[in-house]
């Protein structure tokens, strides 16, 4: 789906243009309207358009003025001018500063949508020419990636890292961003490895979907850290520290991580999730808010995959704990995916590999037993019930004397991790099934309000683009579909149970219009609403 936003100081023509391309069934847009150059700065501060289809000459700003200012935020958005005859210069010139194409307003809507699929093959094209992994095995070679992953995990166990030994060592990573100024944090994960790729595989993708994201966010300054397994974070400044709001730079990330997501999919093949913080932090709070990311990112919601969330950052409670070795921490991976099969082999592997010596079995034992400890008490948290005999099982669990043999300590641990794997399933999908039941009850109470994707995704504080597939998956229907149930049957008890006017009613399930309202309704129910009042009486 691409986003378009029509741009008109001219009501009748934006109204127009909406109701023309929402009648076009070939073209998957996400449609949105505004009715001045001001008005459609702030939708996009706020929301990443693909596509704007703008007139050229506004009264407060002009079409390449606006154009400009969307260059300078959105470098990847195409913009289409609507110019007379007079315009044809700047029209020209908007073309040569970026501008995908004009069109003469007297040429009609065929041109118009040709323009448009012109710009989505262009877009289509733009993500097709992404070299990702060329650039990927280059820097495989190089160490700074590994020096950035152990000085992140410098800067996580201390509390004071501003200082001339952390601004030296900054500056080493060959990254500008700057000390003094507050970080935004991205937390990300590959969510599933195909089985055919191997250690240096993932490491590889893991780089590609780094240069993907340098790719996307050039209007941010950006330190990529890998940590190992599937997860990574960024680090990333506003350019123009100029700007201290940094809801500037939160605003243009969070808008960004679609487009990301779509290209490792396309591109590299690989379901990627993320979370990212609303706001910028301090250099000292960056532990405990990575803490809070991975963790919520753990917690997830529908199936678990291909997420974009976003997180307040309130501070957690518990301190950051570390579990060492690489085997536990893919056990403690596959427990916190939901990995349950991979989670039983790698505990039969780690056991059957421990020496013959009781200190190091005796400390594989309780590494584990803290991972799963971990997983219950997150259960707990999240106000679901405690697994079965909880007293007595955590009693057995802290207690590596209580198994007579390693086998049975090794069944013990592997039955209570698949039990807990289980309830983590089932906690994700009762807190995706409040989110949509509450997004059913705004659509439900503001039939006559804004039901654009963007307002409703703010509704419940999720991407746009991911709310839409996580209501499809959970439901099997579309978000429109469900608009469109519901205002179908407004307007049918209306029409039934009042003598309200048919723009009365039109207003009241969210239609500008009459007409528009008119020809919607018969689309949908085979008949005008008038035609439909008179066989009630």
């Amino acid at each position: 789906m691409y986003r378009l936003l029509v741009v008109d100081d001219e009501p009748f023509t934006v109204d127009g243009l909406f109701e023309m391309l929402s009648d076009v069934p070939d073209l998957d847009l996400d449609l949105y309207r505004a009715y001045s150059a001001e008005e459609a700065m702030e939708l996009l501060s706020r929301t990443k358009m693909d596509i704007v289809l703008s007139d050229m000459r506004m009264p407060e700003m002009d079409g390449l003025q606006l154009q400009q200012w969307i260059q300078s935020r959105w470098t990847r958005c195409k913009v289409i001018f609507l110019t007379g005859v007079s315009d044809l210069q700047h029209a020209q010139q908007a073309q040569r500063s970026g501008g995908v194409d004009y069109i003469l307003k007297t040429e009609g809507d065929e041109a118009i949508l040709s323009s448009i699929e012109r710009a989505i093959s262009a877009i289509q094209e733009d993500r097709r020419n992404e070299n990702a992994l060329k650039r990927a095995k280059e820097q495989l070679k190089e160490m700074l990636p590994l020096l950035r992953r152990e000085w992140f995990d410098t800067l996580l166990a201390q509390d004071e890292p501003i200082g001339p030994p952390f601004v030296h060592r900054l500056r080493e990573l060959d990254t500008p961003l700057i000390p003094e100024e507050d970080v935004l944090l991205v937390c990300g994960r590959v969510d599933r490895w195909s089985g055919d790729f191997n250690a240096s595989d993932q490491a590889l993708l893991l780089y590609a979907v780094q240069n993907v994201a340098e790719e996307y966010l050039e209007g941010a300054v950006m330190l990529p850290i890998m940590l190992g397994g599937s997860y990574f974070v960024w680090l990333i400044q506003s350019k123009d520290m100029d700007e201290k709001d940094g809801l500037v730079t939160a605003n243009y990330v969070q808008g960004t991580l679609e487009s990301i997501q779509q290209t490792c999919k396309q591109l590299l093949k690989v379901p990627v999730s993320f979370i990212c913080l609303d706001h910028s932090v301090a250099w000292r709070d960056v532990a405990v808010t990575f803490k809070l990311l991975k963790q919520t990112l753990v917690l997830g919601l529908g199936n678990g995959e291909e997420m974009i969330l976003l997180s307040r950052g309130e501070d957690p409670s518990a301190p950051v704990s570390e579990v060492p070795g690489l085997m536990l921490d893919r056990i403690e991976n596959a427990i916190e995916t939901g990995q349950d099969q991979t989670f039983a082999e790698l505990l039969r592997k780690l056991f059957r590999d421990v020496p013959n010596r009781y200190s190091v079995y005796a400390q594989t034992y309780y590494s584990v037993a803290v991972i799963l400890l971990g997983q219950w008490n997150k259960i707990h948290r999240s106000g679901n019930a405690a697994p079965a005999n909880g007293e007595a099982r955590i009693g057995r669990l802290l207690d590596v004397n209580g198994h007579k043999t390693k086998e049975e300590a090794r069944q013990f641990l592997t039955e209570l991790g698949l039990d807990l794997i289980q309830r983590g399933k089932q906690d994700q999908d009762e807190r995706t099934e409040r989110i949509i039941n509450k997004l059913n009850r705004y659509i439900v109470d503001h039939l006559d309000k804004d039901l654009s994707l963007a307002v409703l995704a703010d509704a419940v504080y999720l991407n746009p683009s991911y709310l839409s597939n996580l209501y499809k998956t959970c439901t099997g229907r579309n978000i429109s579909d469900y608009i469109t149930e519901n205002r179908i049957d407004k307007s049918k008890s209306l029409l039934s149970e009042s003598q309200a006017k048919v723009q009365d009613i039109a207003a009241a399930v969210g239609f500008d219009t009459a007409g528009y309202f008119s020809r919607f309704f018969k689309k949908h129910v085979g008949v005008t609403p008038q035609e439909y009042r008179s066989r009630l009486e």
